[in-house]
């Protein structure tokens, strides 16, 4: 979804740049606007008899609603509620410019529900949620010219991008698709990392702890940790290095952190509306600030590589300065827009 096909976009209201951006309070979307995509031309397709121009021309508008607004249709607490509708223009060409589809990208499993609210518009026979894109499939009943969808919803716990930040498309009845861009769910929740205390005590099964991350959750936490690691390979070793205890060598001490480490971002990467242990990678994941005065140094992506390089060093400085830099995102040092462990 990477590559615009975008013949002519309009945006009327830009979104949010981010999550501090957003007035919780006020009535109304918190962000609205409107894109309007025009496919290819008849023309284009030797097909000018057919028409003089676009062989359609879809609008979406979007809204996007924080969890405390009063008018947010689909509230969830933590979450970001986003309202799209797409309206085939009454000139689109019948049959072949009735659309078929709608489809979003999002964040790597940072969707929590989709679906569509019930009004006068075309409903949708299904709703896919794929890790990295949301769609509304119409294959039933199509979007035909002067007809515009329900109401269709996204629930993520990130937060709106501006409006060139999103891909999106439309499909039409006979396959001929058009990308554009428009506000969907960019930013990175607040960051809740935990210490390596509350991971061992979790892995240990201790009480009060095991409603976190339950059914299997933690297994799969601990996989997508060993999968993102240079340094673990398997389980076994993450969790050796986890629960190491006692009088230990300084490579020992930064394993441990490590494992820590890789567990946050892992619990981040799947389950990213938990509000208890969670860093994000990408481009608008979670930044770490080095050196205390408050802007970015780095993003926690790149603090992984540069502790997992300096342990795999064999200097004991470089390794020395892996354990520090470990721990101390571990323990929310230097970690910008930090959130509250629930």
């Amino acid at each position: 979804m990477r590559n615009l096909n975008l013949l002519r976009t309009t945006a009327v209201a830009a979104a949010m740049a981010s999550i501090a951006a957003v007035n919780p309070a006020k009535a109304a979307p918190d962000a609205e606007g409107t894109v309007i995509i025009e496919s290819v031309t008849c023309a284009s397709l030797n097909l000018p008899g057919l028409c003089d121009d676009a062989l359609y021309t879809a609008i979406n508008t979007y809204k996007v609603y924080a969890d405390t607004n009063p008018d947010n249709p689909m509230p969830s607490p933590g979450h970001f509620t986003y309202i799209y509708k797409i309206v085939n223009d009454p000139d689109s060409v019948p049959l072949v410019g009735s659309l078929r589809r709608f489809d979003t990208e999002t964040p790597a499993s940072g969707t929590i529900a989709a679906g569509f609210l019930d009004g006068s518009g075309v409903e949708p026979n299904d709703v896919e949620v794929q890790s990295t894109v949301v769609r509304w499939v119409f294959e039933e009943d199509f979007i035909d010219p002067g007809e515009a969808s329900e109401e269709l919803y996204l629930i993520s716990a990130f937060g709106p991008g501006l409006v060139t930040e999103t891909t999106a498309g439309v499909g039409s009845a006979f396959a001929i698709d058009t990308q554009m861009t428009s506000v969907g769910p960019v930013m990175a929740p607040p960051a809740v990392p935990c210490t390596i205390g509350f991971w061992k005590n979790r892995q240990f099964e201790a009480d009060g702890l095991l409603k976190f991350f339950p059914d299997g959750q933690f297994d799969d936490v601990k996989a997508e940790a060993v999968a993102i690691s240079s340094v673990f390979s398997t389980e076994a070793e993450l969790v050796a290095a986890l629960t190491s205890k006692g009088a230990r060598d300084i490579e020992t001490r930064a394993r441990q952190q490590l494992a820590a480490l890789l567990l946050n971002i892992a619990a981040g990467d799947l389950y990213s509306s938990n509000t208890k242990c969670r860093l994000f990678t990408g481009e608008h994941g979670t930044e770490i600030d080095t050196t205390g005065d408050g802007i970015a140094d780095m993003n926690v992506e790149a603090a992984l590589v540069l502790i997992e390089s300096n342990l795999l060093s064999g200097d004991e400085q470089l390794i020395a300065d892996a354990h520090s830099l470990a721990d101390d995102i571990n323990n929310g040092f230097g970690v910008l827009n930090l959130g509250v462990f629930e």
